[in-house]
């Protein structure tokens, strides 16, 4: 790793930490159970790769972290379907269907039309995962706008980071795929890391800030 990768990290472990003091801190946790399960795993693998990277910063360890990162996403964006339509039989029905159907593409991409996850090829089968959970996730905030779904602060901060995110994450590999490998590797892993850390940083924001609602009903101090 360079110095400025060594830097990035730190600075994602960091953000990552107070990210989960403060959906801890805030009692938003329950808002949405995959997410502190995916955050922690980002955590774990991070450190193993910047404390230890004789052994963890391989092309066979990123492989496997990955596959557990592709999951966790995949988890936090049916979550968070399930929670915003659970309320609503009616948007419920249609929030099934139309999610059934993405899910169904997109097992239908992931495990026929792409290759075999491997280090020399990630180009090519990690756009795949990003673009299935980037489907769900939009998918899901147009029909919470469509049906005009009451959601949390926090579930939406969910969406609102991830969707972009994934939008970089799909758009570097595709310049992977165009221009090779090599030459672009430290680049494209710079500005991924940047990226992922503007986002911890929005999500830190918005799991810290109070609740709005809270704020609302809270009565107004007297004055002296």
């Amino acid at each position: 790793m360079s110095e400025l990768q060594v830097a990035l990290s730190h600075a994602v472990k960091l953000a990552l930490v107070a990210l989960l003091a403060g959906l801890v801190v805030r009692g938003r946790t329950r808002l949405c159970w995959s997410f502190p399960a995916y955050a922690l795993a980002i955590l774990v693998g991070n450190t193993l790769a910047t404390f230890w990277p004789d052994r963890f910063y391989t092309p066979s360890f990123y492989v496997l972290k990955q596959g557990a990162y592709d999951i966790l996403k995949m988890a936090v964006a049916l979550e968070l379907a399930w929670r915003a339509f659970e309320a609503f039989p009616g948007a419920r029905r249609t929030a099934r269907l139309v999610l059934l159907a993405l899910l169904g593409v997109s097992t239908l991409a992931l495990g026929v039309l792409t290759p075999p996850s491997s280090y020399e090829k990630v180009w090519e089968w990690k756009p795949a995962t990003a673009t299935a959970a980037l489907w769900l996730l939009t998918a899901t905030a147009l029909l919470v706008v469509w049906y005009q779904v009451p959601v949390h602060e926090w579930q939406r901060a969910i969406m609102l980071g991830l969707v972009p995110y994934l939008l970089v994450v799909v758009t570097t590999l595709d310049l992977l795929r165009r221009h090779g490998w090599d030459p672009l590797r430290v680049t494209v892993g710079l500005l991924d890391s940047a990226a992922y850390l503007a986002l911890l940083l929005f999500w830190n924001w918005a799991a810290w800030r109070p609740d709005p609602a809270l704020e609302a009903t809270a009565p107004a101090a007297k004055p002296a």
